[in-house]
């Protein structure tokens, strides 16, 4: 054993001391942390302040201009879908543009929707004329927000199967060509199979488009069907001919589908954004009356 030392001697007394500094320290910390949030929330003034208020409007103005941001994020994905459907470009390309552009879209909805949430834990909310003002905003935003969610879906589905397997029908077929029929026959099928996959989902606006669009192509598509049925080259002629016949109403036929289409949606979107629009109005009206009564209490809070 070695010589015990002075020093040697005290060291565990020091080590006991430290532990008690260190003690004492967090003790004191915790009571002045505890003191310092007594004293913030007694020195808060009690109820609903000015700030709460202006916080609040903040939020109204940046859902606003977020959802503003919305159509021009998805008209880039409208295009760029839709072009690489009509390049026939590589499964993998494809679903990168709908998996980043549309998660992009997505992603805002999401983001929005957590907004609103959020403004509606404010204590500005608890007083029944901005309630009432909010509610009435967050329905009609919400209706915004959803029907976005449901375009991406609709654009979608319309892209898949009508930009897609049945854009070939009348466009890059050869009319002339011995084996049109049979081309046209093949195509139509492979048409109508994206058809009926594209109505899963779809609002009753675009499953309407999506089945007139089907009627049209399966009636084309019969047609070339009698003349690969024909028993002899006369009755084929004369059945490639009135397909033929058929063919001329077809654009004509589509387009007024596409035309009924667009207006429908449009009437339903411009009265969604109508609402909401109103509702805005009402809401922030609500917000600057209870700041201006603020204002003329000449204090921040009631």
């Amino acid at each position: 054993m070695g010589e015990e030392t002075l020093d040697s001697a005290a060291q565990p007394g020091r080590r006991k001391s430290r532990r008690t500094v260190i003690v004492v320290a967090v003790v004191v910390i915790a009571v002045l942390a505890g003191g310092l949030g007594t004293w913030f929330a007694l020195s808060r003034p009690a109820g609903l302040q000015r700030a709460d208020v202006v916080r609040l409007d903040k939020e109204r103005v940046i859902l606003d201009n977020s959802m503003n941001l919305y159509d021009p994020l998805f008209n880039q994905f409208s295009v760029r879908y839709s072009s690489v459907m009509s390049e026939n470009a590589e499964q993998q390309v494809k679903d990168q543009v709908l998996n980043q552009d549309g998660g992009r879209l997505k992603s805002e909805s999401r983001i929005n929707l957590d907004r609103l949430d959020r403004m509606g834990s404010s204590p500005t909310v608890k007083e029944q004329e901005v309630s009432d003002a909010f509610n009435r905003f967050k329905e009609h935003y919400g209706a915004v927000i959803s029907y976005n969610d449901q375009l991406l879906v609709n654009t979608s589905n319309i892209t898949q199967s009508i930009g897609g397997p049945c854009a070939p029908l009348h466009s890059t077929l050869n009319v002339g060509a011995e084996t049109y029929s049979e081309d046209y026959v093949k195509g139509a099928d492979a048409c109508l199979a994206a058809v009926v996959t594209a109505k899963d989902n779809t609002d009753a606006e675009t499953t309407e488009l999506l089945t007139s669009v089907e009627g049209i192509i399966r009636g084309q598509r019969d047609k070339q069907q009698e003349v690969l049925d024909a028993k002899d080259d006369f009755e084929r002629l004369a059945k490639r001919t009135l397909a033929a016949l058929a063919m001329l109403d077809i654009n004509e036929a589509l387009s007024t589908t596409e035309t009924k289409y667009e207006s429908a949606v449009k009437v339903k979107y411009n009265q969604l954004v109508a609402d909401a629009n109103d509702s805005n109005k009402t809401f922030e009206s609500a917000l600057k009356k209870r700041t201006d009564q603020f204002d003329a209490a000449g204090k921040d809070g009631e």
